[in-house]
């Protein structure tokens, strides 16, 4: 991304962090009361130390996040009834959600074997764990499905995968820093994670899809196709663990407030509407619908 952490404001890091995600959601006239809560770095010695208690090594680029951020929670609200007071309204949380460092606590409850592996045949992923193994738990999706950090063995380099009922285990990603480029991809729609998995995508987050970025989930195809991430938004398809370095000589406050969104110039935002598909005619009625 070119441009070192501890040389940019607070915003910025964030800003760069989103990679323009607040400008997308701001598009669509289903979404409001964008949030970001921002939280203080880990020191190293603290990483070392929950490392130390576990007994593994956390990936280069999980590490390097937790140094500049102790989790994230960045949401927003979904409503189809603009008319309504907010205790009337049918509201849906979007959200992207990493656990801090303190609750990335061990999983249980597995089926376990004498000998871990991961097999690969093209696409498709599937994990045999052992005693050995450990399973961490990297965020919430619902009552049944979390996503977890795995590690096959102690020694072994960790994946990312979705853990759901019945003791499955769903691929999602080779590293934090792809799982995280998936989490902006994905818009932080609720559930997402099922696109990856045998679990039906509920139709309350096709409909959250459908009128967000209409078009990207038909049936014949997912959001990201053969884990290349051929996705219509240029901000959300690049993105360089580097940026989640953090100056200790500078860390960044501990804030909880409410995430500005950014604003293009005039001109700018005209060419990006201009590039914009067409929304579906479900979609346009609430956009007229906000006008009023």
């Amino acid at each position: 991304m070119g441009f070192v952490v501890d040389k940019v404001s607070e915003d910025s890091f964030y800003e760069n962090l989103l990679l323009g995600l607040s400008r997308v959601l701001d598009r669509s006239q289903c979404v409001s009361k964008l949030s970001l809560k921002r939280l203080s770095g880990i020191r190293q010695v603290d990483i070392r130390a929950w490392e130390h208690n576990n007994g593994v090594i956390l990936p280069e680029d999980l590490r390097s996040f937790y140094s500049s951020t102790d989790g994230f929670l960045f949401s927003y609200e979904f409503s189809y009834d603009f008319h309504s007071s907010d205790e009337e309204k049918n509201i849906r949380l979007g959200v992207i959600q990493i656990n801090p460092l303190n609750d990335l606590i061990r999983t249980f409850g597995y089926e376990t074997k004498n000998t871990a592996q991961v097999q690969h045949n093209g696409n498709i992923h599937s994990l045999t764990l052992s005693r050995e193994s450990k399973v961490f738990e990297l965020a919430h999706v619902d009552e049944k499905g979390k996503v977890v950090l795995v590690y096959p063995t102690t020694y072994s380099v960790p994946a990312i995968w979705l853990y759901s009922g019945q003791m499955h285990f769903s691929y999602l990603a080779e590293d934090f820093t792809r799982y995280f480029r998936m989490c902006l991809a994905h818009l932080g729609i609720p559930c997402w994670q099922y696109i990856f998995s045998k679990e039906p995508l509920p139709e309350w987050s096709r409909e959250m899809f459908n009128l967000i970025v209409p078009g990207v989930l038909p049936e014949d195809r997912n959001l990201v196709e053969g884990r290349s991430y051929k996705h219509p938004i240029e901000h959300t398809n690049k993105i360089d663990p580097s940026i989640f370095l953090v100056s200790s000589s500078n860390p960044m406050p501990a804030i909880d407030s409410s995430y500005s969104n950014v604003r293009q110039p005039s001109e700018a935002k005209a060419r990006e509407k201009q590039k914009v598909k067409a929304v579906p005619r479900r979609a346009m009625s609430c956009k007229s619908k906000k006008g009023n």
